[in-house]
């Protein structure tokens, strides 16, 4: 017994330090479950994807080199879990509510709470509208997120919450998805891999802060390019990002963009827009690929590579493949009478505004913003009653029915 006593002792010991390290990482240093989004595709009524959780708060860094960033930021969502204020329910009678939709452009996850675009188009509004009106703009912007995330997040979601506006801001990750054939008729393809004994396990495990930690540990020996791709890390690392990309050869194939698939997605975010008697306004792309103006924008370029096959696309063709989503967007406009911010036209391709390929630096969001607000008030979209001064529009964006 004595023999048997200092190893149970050690056991003991052991099994209670690792209780101990399990619930301190839940309560102080929680890292998310790598397999969350396998185990949800169990779960019935799983209508929203992708959003982010209410009053989440992290604070962002940014490396060296990045033009038109400084850190560190905090990132935050309030009790819905969009970025903005607190969003009281039911609206009050005096708030007039706008919804901006869209990825990782819309989301400018490595911008302050105060630099972000619905921030910035809030404070503008604001200041050229009565005081008798609260303007409150909401973002529900997340990475990845693309035109068929938009209809879910709106008719699942944004049309009970009672918005006076909605502002679709899409195109990049549509033509990310084209590049990989992605399915907008979302049929679920069943496989035995993945409900075999061991991902069971790997499930049953990943449920503990240990293992996940574990997990995270190994991925970083050997991550694989569309992983590395994909990560939002709270410290940037687009030097690595853009390193891929160059390491890749340049693939004389045109990138694929579904804009059949694009159209009626639009069709269908303008339909829910005009039953529930909502302002719609659409928003164009805007990249530095091919730019004439900033040589050095190239030099940043790291989404030529979509982690499909081992070679990256000119940047001309990504340019052109993107515009074809553009104008999908623009015929909608003109079809339907929905107004849009042409964002495309009047923004140069330049790290001026933009630090990377697609994501707008703390310039580019403020100029994206105060733009976009001189658009909706000078297109009447906020009642003329409650606006202060007439704005002039001095951007060549505004375009569409209310111009």
């Amino acid at each position: 017994m004595r023999k048997l006593l200092g190893p149970t002792v050690t056991i003991i010991t052991l099994f209670g330090c690792l209780i101990l390290a399990e619930i301190s990482l839940v309560f102080f240093a929680p890292v998310p479950d790598p397999y969350m989004e396998y185990k949800q595709e169990c779960i019935l009524n799983q209508f929203i994807k992708s959003e982010f959780p209410p009053n989440y708060s992290a604070v962002t860094e940014v490396e060296e080199g990045l033009s038109g960033l400084k850190g560190p930021n905090v990132f935050s969502t309030d009790n819905m879990g969009f970025r903005g204020d607190y969003l009281v329910i039911p609206k009050p009678a005096n708030e007039f509510r706008i919804f901006m939709v869209g990825g990782s452009t819309t989301e400018c996850f490595y911008l302050d709470d105060s630099q972000a675009i619905n921030a910035i188009l809030q404070q503008y509004l604001q200041n050229h509208v009565s005081s008798e009106l609260s303007i409150k703009v909401y973002n529900a912007g997340k990475s990845g997120d693309s035109s068929d995330d938009h209809i879910s997040m709106l008719v699942h979601r944004i049309v009970h919450l009672e918005p006076d506006m909605i502002i679709v801001f899409s195109g990049i990750n549509d033509l990310t998805r084209s590049i990989f054939n992605y399915d907008y008729l979302h049929y679920v393809k069943a496989s035995r891999e993945k409900y075999s004994t061991m991902l069971l396990f790997r499930f049953l495990m990943t449920e503990f802060q240990i293992p996940r930690r574990l997990y995270y540990a190994l991925k970083k020996i050997s991550p694989t390019d569309r992983e590395i791709l994909q990560e939002v890390p709270l410290k940037s690392r687009y030097k690595v990002l853009v390193k891929l990309q160059k390491s890749k050869p340049v693939s004389e194939e045109k990138p694929r963009a579904d804009t059949k698939s694009y159209a009626t997605n639009l069709k269908t975010i303008v339909g829910v827009a005009k039953a529930h008697n909502i302002r719609l306004i659409f928003m164009t792309q805007q990249t530095t690929w091919n730019s004439s103006v900033d040589p050095n924008a190239k030099n940043w370029h790291w989404m030529l590579y979509r982690g499909r096959g081992e070679t990256s696309y000119h940047e001309e063709f990504m340019d052109k493949s993107l515009e074809s989503l553009n104008e999908v967007m623009r015929q909608i406009s003109r079809e339907y009478s929905i107004p849009i911010y042409d964002l495309s036209k009047p923004l140069p391709k330049s790290l001026e505004f933009f630090y990377d390929d697609v994501h707008f630096n703390v310039k580019g969001a403020s100029f994206v913003g105060k733009e976009l607000g001189k658009y909706i008030l000078q297109s009447g979209l906020i009642p003329y009653s409650l606006q202060l001064t007439t704005v002039p529009l001095r951007s060549t964006a505004a375009t569409g029915a209310a111009r």
